[in-house]
């Protein structure tokens, strides 16, 4: 091949590829959502949202390959859990499109923390642009752009203000003597409150190895004796020193909660538990 031949085939490829682009820039995929039968009754129903995305994307020379629909999806959920915008992930992962058109901005989510994340996955990800066409959020646009930052950053006074709520109820609660979260220890399970309740099997094990650490065994010879009788440990795991002396410290197994909070301020937790002991509290 000479090289003008060379060229003239390098600049078809080009053309071909500008033609490619090209047309996925011009192609949408609508989507629409509606959680309660409430929202049809009011005109913000499904087929009043598609209408209203259908004449956008004509009004903007967009190919509208799709509308996609959540019916009856609560928008409190993470868009990502939903049928619907699970179809628009995959296509967004094909490439299929690359602008998303929505009614209004919180047709993907209620909550702007996970309105934005979503946004933002779609067009870091994906190179995927967002239009509102009731609204002036355009992501592919200076203006559009200034405006989702402010999104952005009334989400992430949201997220501050959730962990704010929910620290602040887990101190309550453990102040009250309540169970806090996490896995429960060796002993107890989770009840259907969220609280402890004593896994008899288990807590007969926790009692035995307090007895044999008060008659003066090491730790080790707890945990091999343990290990030789193939009694499991947490999760079917085996035991080791370091896991029956954090047993034998933890004061839940004594009716006592204990926690130690450090964001926003330190603070240590000491209470009277709900739950019932398992062993008697050390004097």
């Amino acid at each position: 091949m000479t090289g003008s031949s060379r060229v003239k085939n390098l600049r078809r490829q080009a053309r071909e590829e500008q033609v490619v682009q090209l047309a996925v820039s011009q192609t949408a995929i609508g989507y629409v959502r509606v959680s309660t039968e409430e929202q049809s009754n009011n005109g913000h129903g499904l087929e009043a949202q598609e209408k209203a995305i259908r004449a956008f994307a004509e009004s903007q020379g967009y190919e509208l390959l799709e509308v996609v629909a959540d019916a009856g999806v609560s928008g409190a959920t993470r868009p990502d859990t939903r049928p619907g915008f699970s179809r628009v992930l995959e296509l967004a992962e094909q490439q299929a499109f690359s602008v998303l058109l929505v009614w209004k901005f919180d047709r993907l989510a209620r909550s702007l923390v996970y309105a934005v994340t979503a946004t933002s996955a779609l067009q870091e990800q994906f190179e995927v642009v967002l239009r509102s066409v009731t609204e002036p959020i355009d992501t592919s646009t200076p203006m559009g752009e200034m405006v989702f930052a402010v999104l952005a950053g009334m989400a992430a006074q949201e997220r501050e203000a959730i962990i704010d709520r929910t620290i602040a109820g887990k101190k309550q609660k453990a102040a009250a003597g309540g169970f806090v979260g996490g896995s429960a220890p060796y002993g107890y399970r989770r009840d259907k409150e969220g609280g402890l309740m004593i896994d008899e099997q288990e807590a007969a094990v926790v009692r035995r190895i307090a007895s044999m650490r008060q008659s003066g065994a090491t730790l080790q010879s707890i945990s091999d004796a343990l290990n030789a009788e193939g009694i499991p440990g947490r999760r079917g795991g085996s035991w080791h020193p370091g896991t029956v002396r954090y047993l034998l410290d933890n004061p839940k197994y004594a009716g006592v909660t204990e926690y130690y909070f450090r964001y926003g301020g330190e603070q240590h937790i000491l209470a009277a538990a709900e739950h019932a002991a398992i062993l008697l509290p050390k004097e």
